[in-house]
């Protein structure tokens, strides 16, 4: 009979615990879409570039490096979310500069966002990667001649704002927030401060709608 006692209080111990854990992890979800939703660190700076209406106060944010073949693989299936979703989410990219030349192109994607044309540029950057980042044979200089196609980019304003541009404070920035977030590696997302578990379109679509429609 006491063993069986003893049992049944480890029993409702443990359930107890379990049930303190949820609440704990619920709490943090809580703080961090209440984080978020006040537009505080670390998910957004004040630096980081946002497309989309954002009628549902819905933030997707991305951490992405140009040079990351998943991230270009994938922007596909972020160009799709965005474009059925662009009226109510806001999408913001954050940067993660992993590889060699990732300083190098991110720089020429923020002399882009001062001509409005940074989305155009990231498409072109990532359609070209297997042309200027090949494994052990990176040429980013060729972005230049992939990036003359877009119709309405002023090449020579872009080159002169390439040579001025600093960015090293807001990558030093993204990175401490992303070493914060816990962001191992790129693409990694964020929906209203809840970390994408499973890197797919259809999980990612997922995420977004039931922020949306909750």
């Amino acid at each position: 009979m006491k063993n069986k006692s003893v049992v049944l209080i480890s029993i409702v111990v443990l359930i107890a615990l379990f049930i303190g854990g949820i609440s704990f992890y619920n709490s943090s979800q809580d703080t961090q879409r209440q984080s978020l939703s006040q537009g505080e660190a670390p998910f957004v700076r004040d630096h980081s570039i946002a497309f989309g209406d954002n009628k549902k106060n819905i933030t997707v944010v991305e951490f992405l490096d140009p040079e990351c073949e998943a991230c270009a693989y994938f922007s596909g299936a972020v160009n799709t979310m965005f474009k059925e979703n662009y009226e109510d989410i806001r999408l913001v990219i954050r940067y993660l500069d992993n590889h060699k030349n990732s300083k190098y192109a991110i720089k020429i994607l923020e002399s882009a966002r001062k001509q409005n044309m940074y989305k155009e540029v990231l498409d072109v950057v990532f359609s070209s990667q297997g042309k200027w980042a090949k494994h052990n044979n990176e040429a980013p200089e060729l972005l230049w001649t992939e990036l003359a196609i877009i119709d309405g980019l002023d090449m020579q304003k872009l080159k002169k704002d390439f040579e001025t541009i600093d960015i090293d404070e807001m990558l030093s920035l993204d990175r401490k927030d992303a070493t914060t977030l816990q962001v191992r590696g790129t693409p990694t997302f964020f929906v209203n401060g809840i970390k994408l578990k499973r890197l797919s379109q259809q999980s990612l679509m997922d995420l977004v709608e039931s922020e949306i429609y909750k």
